[in-house]
């Protein structure tokens, strides 16, 4: 007896499959064929859950005070602003269910610039590095060499430094909510990037098993 694939029941599952081949499909399942039922009852499974998940909406109150919580943390973000890539937002590897690695990267775009900020908790005491670089997205001079680089609880700065000929910078600090980097190249055009997750108690690695 001729079985069908996995990929095959699970369209048939989400109604993928064309007309013909469906009908195949279901008289082969009336034979009372136990692999392929099997096979079916599983990836229907499957397609119930994710009906589940796509239909959960988090309540609108707890939306609002989430939202109300990081507009008081840090300044408002300059226009044109936008996270192009963050590790904490990558998926694990197959097979890995936790990670040892405890640094974070960050990469911008703003209208003028590319930001790398690269994030890391110093193990032996609670103090966070920060290393980062600014360049120009165009043109021939990339280098933003004398830019300033503010490290700021809301509003209020508690280190400074400026990037050197290679546009790079680094800073060291205590971990806490609310931090934000504020890199600027005169007094009116300031960028403010938050970092978000910089909680006061260490976030330790899980070692696998």
């Amino acid at each position: 007896m001729k079985h069908f694939s996995d990929s095959e029941w699970a369209d048939f599952a989400r109604n993928a499959v064309a007309p013909a081949k469906k009908t195949t499909m279901q008289t082969h399942i009336n034979h009372d064929c136990k692999k392929c039922s099997a096979t079916l009852a599983l990836w229907e499974g499957v397609r119930s859950i994710t009906r589940q998940e796509s239909a959960f909406l988090p309540p609108e109150g707890i939306v609002r005070i989430v939202k109300t919580q990081f507009l008081a943390m840090t300044p408002e973000p300059k226009t044109g602003l936008c996270l192009l890539f963050d590790s904490d937002l990558q998926p694990l590897a197959a097979g890995i269910r936790g990670s040892s690695v405890s640094a974070r990267q960050l990469l911008y775009e703003t209208d003028d610039f590319y930001i790398d900020l690269r994030v890391e908790r110093h193990r032996e005491a609670e103090r966070a590095s920060l290393v980062g670089q600014v360049l120009h997205r165009v043109g021939e001079a990339r280098s933003t060499e004398g830019v300033v680089v503010s490290l700021k609880k809301g509003t209020l700065p508690l280190a400074e430094t400026t990037a050197n000929r290679f546009g790079e910078f680094q800073l060291d600090f205590d971990p806490a909510n609310g931090l934000c980097i504020a890199i600027r190249g005169s007094k009116h055009d300031e960028i403010i990037l938050p970092l978000y997750g910089m909680h006061t108690e260490p976030v330790e690695g899980k070692d696998l098993d």
